[in-house]
């Protein structure tokens, strides 16, 4: 079996072990499993195999299962001091690293200028350049009449078809 297929599944068997107080009927039972497990590891070329069939394979389920059954049961060990401090810590830095990160994104979204601002900034510097700045001027009046030409058109489009209809309606 490839060494770190090993490490993985004695990890697994591991934090059963430190996580629960394990009595000779549940032990019985850990052993069948990871027994199952290790077959499996056999199977498997490498570690990213191995985590693949495990994920797909009802062994996956079984495991997971057995630690429901095993916090039902009561089997939960306590936590000692030294965890405790590092449970902690760990929840304390886990907070912090999302604290900061939320204040990060916030800065980025109050500092960094969208789109629109530097299209806007980029055309009202163009617009200061002599030339430039009445050429827009009259791009901006040739769009603007463009599209009351546009609608004009539309309308007497739309005028057009419904005296069309009228004069069908008629015959």
């Amino acid at each position: 079996m490839d060494q770190y297929v090993k490490i993985s599944i004695d990890s697994r068997r591991d934090t059963i072990f430190n996580s629960f107080n394990v009595n000779d009927k549940f032990k019985k039972k850990i052993d069948d499993l990871f027994k199952k497990i290790e077959e499996l590891g056999k199977t498997c070329k490498d570690s990213a195999d191995f985590e693949a069939k495990f994920a797909a394979s009802p062994l996956n389920q079984e495991y997971m299962d057995l630690f429901t059954e095993l916090a039902t049961a009561g089997a939960v060990k306590p936590l000692d001091d030294k965890a405790k401090k590092e449970q902690d810590q760990s929840m304390a830095e886990a907070v912090a690293e999302g604290v900061m990160s939320t204040a990060a994104d916030n800065v980025k979204r109050a500092v960094l200028p969208t789109r629109a601002s530097i299209h806007q900034k980029a055309y009202d510097e163009a617009r200061k350049i002599p030339g430039v700045g009445e050429a827009l001027h009259v791009k901006q009046y040739a769009d603007l009449f463009g599209g009351f030409r546009r609608a004009k058109k539309a309308k007497e489009e739309q005028e057009q078809l419904k005296k069309e209809l009228e004069d069908d309606k008629k015959d």
